[in-house]
């Protein structure tokens, strides 16, 4: 190997250490407040200073409080979802709710089949639920996605995507599982795949509810 082809490998590393020690080097400048240049703030007397200083901690104030408010919010969002979902749920008249187990399930996180925890659903017609999806405990690290289920009378769906994002693309990542109005009351499972996306065994039931014919509620 000649004296060229050993420099040429050399560069790029050479090239990359120093980028890095840039890097560092300027993170571990000193950073004066207010981003003010570090020429302008030797100029500044001590009152400027401490002035500047004031407004970059009510600066840093305010954004703490803006973040604190914005989390109440979701918090109250999530609160005021979650107790919608369960009054609908009450409501729902018999065969319009469905509760099913996806385990065991494998899922297709970051480009690899993954085992994942088992997926435990509660759908109502009408209604779209985000569901995440974990990878096993076990591993280092647990990777993460999200699903979307919902169910419509007849179909319990698990997709990648919602619906109506589905409807745009035209894309169909769904896990479907189709039963009669008397496959659900009695029970039905399947082994299902969703192709590059999701794979298991699916077991749902109607629940229960207001209404239901007294000689089912026998027979259950």
């Amino acid at each position: 190997m000649n004296f060229d082809n050993i420099m040429a490998r050399r560069l790029p590393v050479t090239a990359l250490f120093i980028l890095l020690l840039i890097l560092f080097l300027s993170s571990c400048a000193t950073r004066y407040p207010l981003g003010i240049p570090e020429a302008e703030w030797q100029a500044m007397s001590q009152e400027q200073r401490l002035a500047a200083r004031e407004k970059q901690a009510e600066l840093k104030q305010a954004e703490a409080e803006r973040r604190a408010e914005e989390e109440r919010a979701r918090a109250e969002e999530a609160a005021r979802q979650q107790a919608e979902l369960n009054e609908k749920r009450r409501q729902a008249a018999y065969g319009e709710r469905v509760q099913c187990v996806l385990d065991p399930v494998e899922a297709r996180i970051f480009g690899s089949w993954r085992q994942a925890e088992p997926l435990a659903l509660d759908l109502v017609v009408g209604l779209e639920l985000e569901v995440p999806l974990r990878e096993r405990s076990g591993s280092t690290v647990r990777r993460r996605s999200t699903a979307y289920a919902s169910f419509d009378g007849q179909t319990v769906a698990v997709c990648r995507e919602p619906l109506a994002a589905m409807t745009t693309t035209g894309r169909d990542h769904c896990l479907r599982l189709l039963g009669t109005f008397e496959d659900y009351r009695r029970g039905i499972a399947q082994q299902l795949e969703a192709p590059d996306f999701l794979r298991g065994r699916l077991r749902c039931n109607l629940v229960p509810a207001a209404g239901m014919p007294p000689r089912l509620i026998i027979e259950r």
